[in-house]
């Protein structure tokens, strides 16, 4: 009897080991450390902040975010995306705005010079007028007169203003680098910058003529010059370097020491000030790899507040041109009350409200950017349409954008085990396009294009699958286009263009298979299908030398705009008439204009530039052409920074869509956040119906016209989830992505793993195998157990 009731203990005992052990592993597995930095997608790569001077009373702040200038109105919780003014084809830099109005704002490009804006950033003027240089990097506006502003240049030199940038002049030709500008606060005539050799000089004349007046030593580059509040009085100033700190100066520059106790990194990016009183100032600086540091002794003493900071690894790389973690401050005016700091990162943008103690990140270039959308071919009759943002989420709506639902099944993809360390992670859908099959009424086909693969749903997005599609060595498949045929019905052809390397792939059974069929020598940035493909076998692509053209199906290509006067174009975007088989129309949107052949690309001209952007730079971002063209010639072009424009009789004239201008919408796409879908597309019934979508907010929002484009109303895509999904929380442990919520998954895993560890004591193993019976069921159990939690993270 003792030696049963000995044996039930042992097995008890050896289940509650088991049970234990699988809870610990459940919870480290599930609960572990998740504190390590995640990667914003798209990624959140802030350049800079800059207040609103009133920011205390309106929440105004702007920001550079990837190259993209975006505004908010409520202290970040939400952006706007403004385009008016803003052609640049370049990268935005860097930003200015006057301390004594919100009005005037100043900024500029990596190439497309300096743009002004005076009614608070909403509309911008290009004012390059004296530049040497359109890159410029750095950008002041005088405190004291917004007419006075001083911009560097990239590379070398520093231009001024005295007109609010009607006019420009070279006021240090100086080979190094301007690296940092700073007024006076009590005297409008003085100025100081900082240059790439640690260089200090002063101006007594607003910016005119200018005086060196110290070197720091090793050539360290300064970063910023933070002035005291008091600087008459107490001719004190601060100067952040490159590699050694900060240095304090209390005469006016004459000597510096150094001020760097606590203050464990030494790449200065910025320093802002708060005055306590007229002798004690609490200083903030933010630093490249380690955040902000805060001293409350005037820089004597640091300590770091990094609570709630992260990190990215892609910072650090070299194809990144190995960009700092953090960067910008920016500090509220009315500081003393709430307390606000906002930090520019790579990987985001950062915000407290707690004097830098904590921070919280904040969404900027929200991973919902609506990127992708298509009307179903059946419209008239369905009322589908579908969007895919820029990460993660798929919808579809079958009554025109009122209620939508999730089409995500299928889109999480495990990467082969070959190109990880471990073997388990998952990529994360990044969309360029979402397409309806020309036959969705009866095959219910849809494709999408990720980043690297192609996915293609049977169902109407209920599930997808990943397409075969061979990889050829030396050429990318990343950001790929896809082109299907007018009659897929009957021929189930479906070409992919690849947008790095010019790979024609085709399929001929559906887009379940592609195989490489031609080549472009260039990258290709728009493919188009002729909508007589049956009997012309035509397909039209634009490349870096201009538009190519295949009557081969997609076998050999051959350029067709090898006119002199075509050659210097970048051909960006191409439309072709739904009659091409008779009118032989495709019109072509360059940097330069309008284009269009009606001879299948024999003979191209160039449509009137003046009736869609007057003068100046007019390059196409986004076209779309009526389905009913042959009647009523109307086709919408977007022009950068200038708006939307229609025509209604074939090209000859525009008229401006003044309700997408005065609104500040943009059918047009996010310059660094590349997408192949058109954000312009007409309803398949538009000549019944008048109705046109859109996309080209910076967040999960569509527009729509149904009235030929004349208004324009915003469709906001809620975020929601499949029924399953609704009980699933998105955990991140390293590059694992995990979306079972964890309690529902530990308790299905071992609701599984118990009764394994029960029915293999019934097989006896332990006589085959060199094992004790309870190690053999034990690590049955954990092995159910485990391939449980991994199943359920998939």
């Amino acid at each position: 009897m003792e030696v049963s009731e000995q044996k039930n203990t042992n097995k008890f005992s050896v289940i509650v080991k088991i049970i234990s052990g699988l809870l610990l592993v459940s919870l480290i597995f599930c609960f572990g450390n998740v504190q390590a930095a995640l990667a914003h997608t798209p990624h959140d790569d802030i350049y800079q902040v800059e207040l609103s001077p009133t920011y205390d009373q309106d929440e105004t702040l702007y920001i550079i975010v990837r190259g993209i200038y975006l505004k908010s109105t409520d202290g970040g919780q939400s952006w706007k995306r403004v385009v008016r003014g803003l052609d640049n084809n370049n990268n935005l830099a860097a930003l200015s705005t006057y301390a004594q109005t919100n009005k005037t704002l100043f900024l500029t490009s990596f190439g497309d010079g300096i743009y002004k804006s005076d009614d608070a950033g909403e509309s911008w003027t290009k004012t390059n007028k004296g530049l040497d240089t359109l890159e410029i990097d750095l950008i002041s506006i005088s405190p004291h007169d917004a007419d006075v502003v001083l911009a560097a240049g990239n590379s070398n030199g520093l231009y001024k203003t005295n007109d609010r940038g009607e006019n420009w002049q070279q006021v240090f030709n100086k080979s190094n680098k301007v690296t940092a500008i700073a007024f006076l606060p009590d005297d409008r005539d003085q100025v100081m910058i900082g240059d790439s050799q640690g260089n200090l000089y002063l101006s007594d004349d607003e910016g005119d003529t200018w005086n060196q007046v110290f070197t720091f030593e090793k050539s360290d580059a300064v970063t910023v010059i933070s002035l005291s509040p008091n600087f008459s009085s107490d001719n004190t100033f601060w100067i952040g370097t490159e590699k050694r700190g900060i240095f304090q100066t209390t005469d006016r520059g004459s000597s510096f020491s150094e001020v760097n106790k606590g203050l464990a990194d030494k790449l200065i990016k910025d320093i802002v000030i708060f005055a306590n009183n007229e002798t004690n100032f609490t200083l903030f600086t933010s630093t490249g790899n380690q955040g902000v540091f805060q001293s409350n002794d005037s820089g004597k003493m640091w300590t770091r507040y990094a609570k709630g900071l992260t990190k990215e690894s892609q910072a650090d790389e070299s194809n990144y041109e190995n960009r700092d973690h953090f960067s910008d401050l920016a500090i509220s005016p009315g500081f003393s009350q709430d307390r606000t700091l906002f930090l520019a990162g790579f990987n985001g943008l950062f915000k407290s409200v707690n004097r830098g103690r904590v921070w919280q990140e904040l969404e900027t270039l929200s991973p919902r950017t609506i990127i992708a959308l298509d009307v179903s071919p059946d419209y008239q009759n369905d009322s589908t349409i579908a969007i895919a943002a820029y990460n993660d989420e798929a919808y579809i709506s079958n009554d025109q954008g009122n209620t939508w639902k999730p089409i995500n099944k299928g889109l999480t993809i495990p990467r082969y085990k070959e190109e990880l360390e471990n073997p388990f992670i998952l990529d994360k859908p990044r969309f360029y396009e979402i397409v309806f099959s020309p036959n969705y009424r009866s095959d219910q086909i849809m494709f999408a294009i990720l980043s690297y693969k192609v996915l293609r749903s049977t169902n109407g997005g209920n599930h997808w699958d990943i397409v075969s599609l061979k990889t050829v060595y030396g050429y990318s498949n990343r950001g790929m286009l896809i082109a299907i045929s007018p009659n897929f019905a009957k021929d189930k052809t479906v070409y992919l263009a690849t947008r790095y390397g010019g790979l024609i792939y085709k399929s001929t059974n559906g887009g379940s298979k592609f195989s490489v069929v031609g080549k472009i020598d260039n990258q290709i940035i728009s493919l188009a299908i002729s909508p007589s493909f049956a009997s012309d076998q035509t397909l039209y692509a634009v490349g870096g030398d201009g538009v190519y053209q295949s009557v081969d199906e997609g076998v050999t290509w051959q350029v067709i705009t090898e006119n002199p006067d075509l050659t210097n174009l970048t051909w960006l975007q191409l439309a072709i008439s739904p009659n091409y088989k008779d009118d032989k129309t495709v019109i072509a949107g360059t940097d330069e204009g309008l284009f269009e052949t009606r001879d299948g690309g024999k003979n191209w001209l160039k449509l009137p530039g003046r009736a869609y952007g007057e003068k100046g730079y007019i390059e196409i971002e986004a076209m779309a052409i009526s389905p009913n063209f042959q009647n009523d010639q109307t086709f919408l072009i977007t022009v950068r920074g200038k708006g939307t424009y229609k025509t209604v009789d074939g090209g000859k004239t525009f008229s401006e869509i003044d309700d997408l201008t005065d609104k500040n919408y943009a059918l047009s796409p996010l310059l660094t956040v590349w997408s192949s879908s058109a954000p312009i597309h007409f309803s398949p019934a538009y000549a019944n119906d008048n109705t046109i979508y859109g996309f080209g907010s910076a967040g999960a929002e569509i527009f729509k016209s149904t009235d030929g484009g004349n208004t324009w109303k915003i469709i906001t895509v809620p975020r929601k989830q499949d029924t399953l999904e609704s009980f699933m929380k998105v955990l991140r442990l390293g590059n694992l992505v995990i979306t079972i919520h964890p309690i529902l998954r530990v308790l299905v895993a071992l609701i599984v793993a118990l009764p394994t560890y029960l029915f293999l004591g019934y097989f006896g193993l332990e006589k085959k195998l060199p094992l004790r019976k309870s190690y053999i069921r034990a690590g049955g159990a954990f092995t159910a157990f485990l391939a449980v939690l991994i199943v359920l993270s998939i």
